[in-house]
């Protein structure tokens, strides 16, 4: 009876061990990239971007800067050109990473231009972007096709705080836009592509983010 009981018990812990060996297998491991800045030296470039004009051509310069309170601290990073055409994008394309579908999220923060997300960026020309005015909370999504801009839809966030997160979801057609975390709204894109992604300043005035986060 000791040898049956013995044998029993040290039975009872090998399903339990396999079931979760067998759930762990069955969660897929998040994939993506996270740069929150704060490894760069202050007054220069960043580094793992790539920098392009999208759109009118105009003058750009990105430069990490630091910051007494920014959602990572001690420094955030800054498109500091204020003077640029209204129609002109400047873009920080993160390096080596491609997607179709899944979530990019930066912190913005509060001033008086226009910042958001790169996304689905096939070249120069073809390309989704979502703006975001940092003095009214106003947000557009849009779709570039041979660089003609679709607006694909907008809505409004209530900009309390110093820093702010956006995020785009991406799955296939829907694309599902985020403030802190929660839907603020819903489009469309009729065409899915697969590629690049960043951060995007367009028009007039300093543009400061933190968190450049891509998850797949």
């Amino acid at each position: 009876m000791m040898n049956a009981t013995n044998t029993m018990m040290s039975r009872k812990p090998v399903p339990l061990l396999v079931a979760g060996f067998l759930l762990a297998a069955a969660v897929p491991a998040v994939e993506g990239v996270r740069n929150h800045f704060d490894t760069d030296s202050a007054g220069r470039f960043p580094g793992f971007f790539d920098m392009v004009v999208l759109g009118a051509p105009g003058p750009a310069r990105w430069l990490i800067l630091a910051d007494p309170n920014p959602p990572s601290a001690p420094n955030r990073l800054a498109q500091v050109t204020q003077n640029r055409p209204a129609d002109s994008i400047a873009a920080a394309i993160r390096r080596n990473y491609v997607f179709q579908d899944g979530t990019v999220s930066t912190f913005i923060k509060r001033g008086a231009g226009l910042e958001g997300l790169i996304l689905r960026m096939a070249d120069e020309k073809d390309f989704l972007v979502l703006l975001v005015d940092s003095g009214s909370g106003d947000a557009v999504l849009s779709s570039y096709r041979d660089g003609k801009a679709t607006e694909l839809g907008r809505g409004h966030a209530r900009l309390d705080r110093g820093w702010e997160k956006f995020s785009v979801v991406a799955s296939g057609p829907t694309l599902t836009v985020l403030f802190n975390d929660q839907k603020l709204f819903e489009a469309r894109d009729p065409k899915p592509a697969t590629g690049k992604t960043g951060l995007a300043a367009a028009g007039p005035g300093e543009a400061s983010f933190d968190e450049f986060v891509l998850e797949y």
